[in-house]
C-alpha cells in the first residue's frame, strides 16, 4: 500500500479564487476619495454609543471584505426625537465618512423626518464616493430604516407596525445588498414569537 502524499498538491487540481471570495489586489474603483471625505474622517465627532441610548442598529456585508455599520441613538420615547446619535464602522473611509454624517443628519430629528434621509442626501453630506463604494451609501440609509425598526421593537411593536413604518422589500436592491441587517433579524425575532403564540 503506497502513502499517501499530503505534502504536495497533485498537479491537475484546481484551485478556484474568484474576485468575490478573495480581493487580491487593490482596486481602481477605490482610489479617489473626495477631501471632504477624507476630512470627516480625519474629524469626526460622533464616534461610539451615546450615553443613555435606546436604540442601536447594524447592517453591512462580508462578501468582498466586510463592511459593517452599527448605529447607536438616544431617543425621546415622548417626542420620538433623535437627541444624540453614535457610531460604530468596519470597512472602508467611506463607511466612517457616510456613518458620521449620517449621525449628524438624522440628531434632532423625528422618526419620521430620519426616515426620510436618501442615499442622495448622504452623497452631497460626503460629496460623493468612489464608485466601488456606493453601497456605504445605501448601508447608511438602510441603518437608520434599522435603528427606527429597533426602537418600535423596545416600545412594543408587532410586525404590523414594523411594516406600516418600517416596510422591507426583500426582493429590492437594499434589502439584497445589506447581508447583515439588525432590523430583518428584529422582523424574524417578531415572526418566530407570532408563531410561537399560536
Amino acid at each position: 500500500m503506497s502513502e499517501r502524499d499530503i505534502y504536495h498538491e497533485p498537479p491537475t487540481r484546481v484551485l478556484l479564487r474568484t474576485a468575490d471570495a478573495y480581493q487580491t489586489e487593490a482596486l481602481d474603483e477605490v482610489t479617489g476619495y473626495s477631501d471632504t471625505v477624507l476630512a470627516i474622517v480625519a474629524n469626526y465627532r460622533n464616534g461610539g454609543r451615546p450615553e443613555g441610548m435606546n436604540a442601536q442598529a447594524m447592517v453591512g456585508k462580508s462578501k468582498r471584505g466586510e463592511v459593517a455599520f452599527r448605529l447607536f441613538a438616544r431617543i425621546d420615547p415622548t417626542t420620538r426625537v433623535i437627541q444624540q446619535a453614535g457610531f460604530k464602522t468596519r470597512g472602508c473611509l467611506a463607511m466612517t465618512a457616510c456613518a458620521s454624517v449620517t449621525c449628524e443628519m438624522i440628531e434632532g430629528k423625528t422618526l419620521e423626518e430620519a426616515l426620510a434621509l436618501t442615499t442622495e442626501d448622504v452623497r452631497a453630506a460626503v460629496d460623493g464616493v468612489p464608485a466601488g463604494k456606493a453601497n456605504t451609501l445605501t448601508f447608511s440609509v438602510e441603518a437608520v430604516r434599522a435603528l427606527v425598526g429597533d426602537f418600535l421593537a423596545r416600545e412594543g411593536a408587532g410586525l404590523a407596525e414594523l411594516d406600516a413604518v418600517v416596510p422591507c422589500d426583500t426582493t429590492g436592491v437594499a434589502c439584497l445588498m445589506c447581508e447583515h441587517c439588525s432590523l430583518r433579524d428584529t422582523r424574524t425575532e417578531l415572526l418566530v414569537a407570532s408563531m410561537d403564540d399560536e
